[in-house]
């Protein structure tokens, strides 16, 4: 069994899975949601020790952050280290946008929280008439390790990104990108698009909704005013702020770096841009077999924007390498078997199959061989961007996961 997720997002509008957004444009793409994590970390770590010789060791002081000279810091790390979970504890937990929507948000974690588990399941996200569809019996959860409303690290204030999900998402869908960079001393936070989110591009009622960007400067807002909250009051550093989207999602981020203010930079999975061209430091990646969101789109963009920038091109890897999508339930779920036992199996064309799982089978490699070079990079990006590092750490062809062709201005 495999691919349950898929099924779920292309239950019923293919405009949407391609990217439908009441604020999108033409580049807005398809975006699913998720694949499993506990077992995953093992099948990314095995692949990260074939190309490093060392991984970071957890029981070591957390790296510093800037100090409050005017300097950056440039702590000594490599880019091998920079693919593997860095030295924090992760912990997670959920608040919400005054206009309501749920916003979840990891974080630094106090040593004392390591050893927990968080799992978020897909039927969260899907309309109660569907989730209840789908057998006991199949898992449509994904697992990070964190722990749920942990104490925080005292060593704060950490730098920010905001990520965005891309057409038929939910904020969870990149738990596993927002895990890593958390591990290496930054707060990650997501919130639903109503625009484009599971339940209502299932549900055919995105239509009408509000656009994507205004969540995300919600979502900015209530994490740069958090005084008194129990867990995160002091944890976020607002004047240190970036962001992250795939597909529908790195539309909207262009969009915010190039309108909003005080934006240190961008990475932009499996995307392009909008109308404006953002003036600050970007990475773009890209899967080259993607049939979805080709690469050559994500190509031009970035010829588009000024330097500094990078774009990552990864061999054998499609749309859904970026986000959890591959790896949910353990990537357990075939889309026809799950199609035929919830009764949608007549609905479900070769094509939407294709959009939903495009990046999860032959002739893509696994996804768990591509998150090394997906982690080392995102995160020596946002380490400098972020004044961590004075000069970008693995972000030329020192990659941990081979077959990563990197242009850089």
């Amino acid at each position: 069994m495999r691919r349950l997720l898929p099924l779920l997002v292309s239950a019923t509008l293919i405009a949407a899975a391609c990217g439908s957004d009441s604020d999108s444009s033409a580049d807005t793409t398809a975006d699913t949601t998720p694949g499993t994590a506990a077992t995953t970390a093992e099948a990314v770590t095995a692949t990260t020790e074939a190309f490093a010789e060392t991984t970071p060791d957890t029981s070591k002081a957390p790296v510093e952050t800037v100090p409050e000279s005017t300097e950056p810091m440039a702590p000594a790390v490599t880019a091998a280290e920079l693919a593997a979970t860095g030295p924090y504890a992760v912990g997670v937990t959920t608040r919400t946008l005054p206009e309501g929507g749920g916003v979840e948000i990891w974080y630094p974690a106090d040593e004392s929280t390591r050893g927990g588990t968080d799992t978020y399941s897909l039927r969260t996200y899907l309309p109660d008439s569907l989730a209840g569809l789908i057998p006991d019996d199949i898992d449509v959860s994904f697992t990070i390790d964190a722990t749920r409303d942990g104490a925080a690290a005292a060593v704060g204030p950490f730098p920010l990104v905001l990520q965005s999900h891309g057409a038929a998402g939910f904020r969870q869908v990149s738990s596993s990108v927002a895990h890593h960079l958390a591990s290496w001393g930054m707060v990650v936070a997501a919130t639903d698009h109503p625009s484009r989110d599971t339940g209502n591009s299932i549900s055919g009622t995105t239509e009408g909704q509000p656009p994507a960007i205004e969540q995300l400067r919600s979502m900015r807002t209530l994490l740069g005013d958090l005084g008194g909250d129990p867990i995160l009051d002091g944890v976020v550093d607002a004047d240190r702020v970036a962001l992250g989207g795939h597909s529908a999602g790195g539309g909207t981020i262009a969009q915010a770096a190039a309108e909003d203010e005080g934006i240190l930079g961008y990475v932009s999975y499996s995307s392009s841009l909008r109308d404006a061209v953002p003036e600050v430091p970007s990475l773009f990646m890209a899967g080259e077999i993607d049939t979805v969101a080709e690469a050559a789109n994500t190509e031009a963009a970035f010829e588009l924007v000024p330097s500094p920038s990078w774009l990552w091109i990864f061999a054998d890897a499609g749309h859904q390498a970026f986000p959890d999508v591959c790896l949910i339930g353990g990537g357990d779920a075939t889309l026809g078997e799950i199609a035929v036992q919830i009764g949608l199996g007549d609905f479900i064309d070769e094509g939407l199959r294709r959009l939903a799982s495009d990046g999860c089978d032959e002739p893509n490699r696994p996804v768990a061989e591509v998150w090394p070079g997906i982690f080392q990079g995102t995160t020596g990006f946002y380490r400098w961007v972020f004044g961590i590092d004075a000069e970008p750490i693995g972000l030329d062809e020192s990659v941990v996961t081979p077959g990563v062709t990197i242009t850089s201005k």
